[in-house]
Formats: structure tokens, C-alpha cells, sequence
């Protein structure tokens, strides 16, 4: 029986595994057709499963040859030719079962003769693909070996080199610049995040061979918060069937909520672990991209944002650094936050309960509790607020904990930066089976506020609902306000929050 693949390239014998159709043609036109070409991805994205897969599909054709740079960093010429050879010969016997011995080349220019014995041993046009290329820092081997291969390109039909796949997690043009004509950056390929219908299919893979189904909210909910992240995706899903769900007919919305948990609040997950690592690194910037959304735009020529790009930490969402992972975010959103020590016993005292907030129809009677909020915040503010220069995701930090602590209490779930269709909402509440909008804006202009309400407008439209709520922390307003407004058949519900108080000393 096959499973979810949790670690290492997927064996498509034992594991669970996504055709990626359309990349696959690409990667075959382009080797069809004599060309040397580049493939990135980020870490943990599937970029040594789907160069595998390209070998499984050439194999019979042609003679693809898979070795890695990894180790050949700190290796002088002779070590790096030696090692070629052996890595060559190593992966010809593991992939094909052919047993050849290469002569070792004496000169990087050599090189060529050892193509040309391959294609005398073997018969076939060979596929030279080498991953981790950038390890490769030698920078003079690295030149004379691109020499070789840019020589060799404009004869590749003599020397039988059908084609070249430089692999890396990051863009080799600035390690290649002249030196490798023969890698256009247009032929550059990258290998993204599964699709939503790609994740589904991997679902449904495991439900054609057990019988066991998961719940359709279960698997938007496992492509929601991985996000097609195919490592993450392999792991929730490998949870649910092995732990949450084991022997059960149905995977529900239930377990998933417990592999939420465990996976948010207690497992030591490596592809989380992974995750917080890189981002601590650089700390500065992921407050600013966590905690000042679309402030820093996305330039992957910022070694800080290349760093953190490279590593799976954020990506480019309309030209600006975001996280685009929901339980990454939501992980290194808890890492991260402010620590307001103190504020719950503020937010919720023993006379406070969640019942005075749940109408008569089970539904949550949102306003209500947010003008509890203002209550908590006029206590507060002065002491929370005053001579601090807060992010826009601080102040959604505060407010996310204070609806949690009564929403939870009930088994509601409050979830920050929630995608909706193409966009994301700051907090969705789902209560009772009821979904409520929340987006947050700090000290706006009044440009930006319009830009705000049409964007929260559209975001419920695509959700199907008739209400979204804005809260708007502002220090330049005198006091607190509530209003309300109605377009296209959507009622906006505005609440202007008061952040300028006078020092704590001062009030009376």
C-alpha cells in the first residue's frame, strides 16, 4: 500500500505522487530540441522528484545522467574531474545497470573526450543534469568547466550532448553571466507549488486505494493552510491517515483541526522547524513583511530577500515579500508577535462570558463584541499604545487575541490572513458554520481607506456573504466610532479604533 511521502524525492512505487503534466512537456520539448537550459526552486518544493521524473521518461530514449555538486565546493582540479568521473559512473550503474569505466581527464577541456567515450559505450545521446549547482563556488574550475560546455554546445550533435540541466534552489544568471550562452534565461525553468487541483488529486489517490475519504471541507482546509507547499501538503495529509484518522471511514473536519494543533502548537515539524530557522536569520525584515503587509517589495536581487526566498520562507505576492504559506504564517506570525504581557485578564474578566455574544439563532453577534472590545482598548490604550510605533500587524495581533479568547470559548476558530480567492482576508471567524470577514488597517489615508472598503467589499462577494467588517486603528482621530455602509447589496460595518491617549500619569 502506497502513502504520503513525508521525506527525501517521492518513490513512485511507495509514495503518493502528482504528475506535473504541463512541466514535464517543457522540460521534454526543451531536450528534444538540443537545448541547455536551468531549473530552480525553492527548498522542499519537489525539484528533486520531478528531475528524477525526467530520468524515468528519457531513460529508454536517451542516456540521462543525475550527479550533484554538493560536496565539490572546496575541491582543486584534479579532486573535481576525479569526482565527476566517479559520480558519473556511480549513477550510470545505480540508474541504468551499466558497469563502464571513464578514463580521468587531466584537464577540465578533456571533458569532451569523456562524452565522446560514453556515446561509444553506450549508444546513446546522453542528458547531462547536475543539481546544486551554485555549491559549485570554485570560481576558475567553475569558468573553464562552462567554457567546455558553451564549446561543446556549438558541436553538441558531434559530441552527442543532446542537453544540459543546470539545477539550483536559487537564479544562476548571475553565476553563469557570459560564460554559458547556451543557457538563455528564457528557457529557465521553475518548479512551483502543487495546484489546488494537483493537491486534490493527490488526496484522491489515497481514497481509490483504502476507501477511506476525506471530507471535502478537510481537503480545502489542507490546501488552504500548505498552500500546494508539497512537503507540507505530503505531511498533514500523512497526519490525518496515520494519527488523527487512522481505521476511520471519513477523515473530518474534526481531525484536521487536531493536526492543526499539533502541527501549529506541539509537533517539532521539520519543514516548520526549517522555516523559523531561516526567518530568525533575518529578523528585522520578516517583522516588516509579517507585521507591515505590501510594504517591501519583492527584489530578488536583496540577498536578505533572496536568502528568504531560496529557503521556502516567503514569495512574491503582487510585487511585495508576503508569506504566502497560511501555516507558515500562522507560526512564524506566533514566533514573531509582540508580546503584550498581561492584556488577557483586561481582555476577559471573571463577570465576562461568551453568551451575551451568541444571538438567538446560534449566530455571533460580532458588533456586540467588538464594542467590548473598545471598552478593553479606552482601559488599555493609554498604557498599550502610547510612544509606540506599531505595525499594522500588531495591532491585528491584539485584536485576533481578543476575539479568540471569546470565540474559541464557544468552538469557534479565528484565523489570521486567510486566502479568499485570489486575495487575503486579515481574520476570517468561523463560527457555527457561519463565516465572518475581518480586515484591519492602521493610520490610513483616505485614499487608502476607499482602496480598503472596495477591497473588503470584493472579498465578500467572492465568499458569498452579505457583511464584512473594517476596523481602522487610527492616532490622529479624537475618539472611538461605529458606521456602517451598504453597496451593491454588502454591508460594511466600520469601527474607527482611537490609538493616541494621553500619558498613563495623566489620566484621572
Amino acid at each position: 500500500m502506497k502513502r504520503f511521502c513525508t521525506s527525501g524525492p517521492v518513490d513512485k512505487k511507495t509514495c503518493y505522487y502528482v504528475e506535473r503534466a504541463k512541466l514535464m512537456k517543457e522540460a521534454i520539448d526543451h531536450i528534444e530540441n538540443w537545448r541547455y537550459f536551468t531549473v530552480s526552486a525553492p527548498r522542499q518544493t519537489g525539484k528533486t522528484t520531478f528531475l528524477n521524473e525526467i530520468v524515468e521518461k528519457t531513460k529508454d530514449k536517451y542516456l540521462p545522467i543525475f550527479i550533484s555538486f554538493e560536496s565539490y565546493s572546496s575541491k582543486d582540479q584534479n579532486q573535481f574531474l576525479k569526482t565527476l568521473i566517479k559520480d558519473i559512473m556511480d549513477d550510470l550503474e545505480y540508474r541504468h545497470n551499466i558497469k563502464i569505466q571513464l578514463k580521468n581527464p587531466e584537464e577540465i577541456d578533456e571533458i569532451r573526450l569523456v562524452l565522446e567515450d560514453l556515446y561509444d559505450k553506450t549508444g546513446k545521446e546522453i542528458i547531462l543534469m547536475i543539481d546544486e549547482f551554485e555549491k559549485f563556488n570554485n570560481e576558475e574550475l567553475m569558468n573553464e568547466f562552462l567554457h567546455v560546455i558553451r564549446n561543446v554546445y556549438h558541436k553538441k550533435m558531434l559530441y552527442k550532448l543532446r542537453s544540459v540541466i543546470l539545477i539550483s534552489v536559487s537564479y544562476l544568471s548571475g553565476i553563469l553571466e557570459d560564460n554559458a550562452s547556451p543557457f538563455n534565461i528564457a528557457e529557465h525553468m521553475e518548479v512551483p507549488y502543487f495546484t489546488k487541483e494537483q493537491v486534490y488529486d493527490l488526496l484522491s489517490q489515497h481514497e481509490k486505494e483504502t476507501g477511506q475519504m476525506f471530507d471535502k471541507k478537510v481537503k480545502e482546509l489542507i490546501w488552504h493552510n500548505a498552500a500546494g507547499q508539497p512537503g507540507l501538503t505530503n505531511a498533514l495529509a500523512y497526519d490525518l491517515v496515520e494519527k488523527k484518522a487512522k481505521n476511520e471511514k471519513i477523515i473530518t473536519k474534526e481531525h484536521f483541526e487536531k493536526t492543526y494543533f499539533d502541527f501549529t502548537r506541539k509537533y517539532i515539524q521539520k519543514n516548520i522547524e526549517n522555516i523559523v530557522s531561516k526567518a530568525k536569520q533575518e529578523k528585522e525584515l520578516m517583522m516588516r513583511i509579517l507585521f507591515e503587509p505590501e510594504t517591501i517589495e519583492f527584489d530578488i536581487s536583496d540577498e536578505r530577500i533572496k536568502y528568504l526566498y531560496l529557503n521556502g520562507v516567503i514569495d512574491e505576492c503582487n510585487g511585495y515579500c508576503c508569506v504566502k504559506v497560511p501555516l507558515y504564517y500562522k507560526k512564524l506570525y506566533g514566533y514573531f508577535k509582540p508580546q503584550i504581557n498581561g492584556e488577557k485578564k483586561y481582555m476577559a474578566t471573571l463577570k465576562d462570558t461568551v453568551k451575551p455574544y451568541i444571538k438567538e439563532d446560534g449566530s455571533l453577534d460580532l458588533n456586540k463584541l467588538l464594542k467590548r472590545y473598545t471598552k478593553y482598548i479606552k482601559q488599555r490604550g493609554a498604557i498599550m499604545f502610547k510612544g509606540r510605533n506599531y505595525y499594522e500587524g500588531v495591532y491585528q495581533y491584539n485584536l485576533d487575541q481578543f476575539l479568540s479568547l471569546y470565540v474559541e470559548a464557544a468552538e469557534g476558530k479565528v484565523y489570521p490572513e486567510t486566502q479568499v480567492g485570489g486575495g487575503r482576508i486579515d481574520l476570517l471567524i468561523n463560527f457555527n458554520n457561519k463565516e465572518y470577514l475581518i480586515e484591519v488597517k492602521a493610520d490610513i489615508t483616505g485614499n487608502e481607506y476607499e482602496k480598503a472598503k472596495k477591497q473588503l467589499i470584493e472579498y465578500i462577494k467572492r465568499k458569498g456573504l452579505k457583511e464584512g467588517w473594517l476596523i481602522v486603528y487610527s492616532s490622529s482621530i479624537e475618539d472611538f466610532e461605529y458606521i456602517t455602509e451598504e453597496k451593491d447589496g454588502v454591508k460594511i460595518h466600520v469601527w474607527f479604533i482611537k490609538t493616541n491617549f494621553e500619558n498613563p500619569s495623566k489620566i484621572k
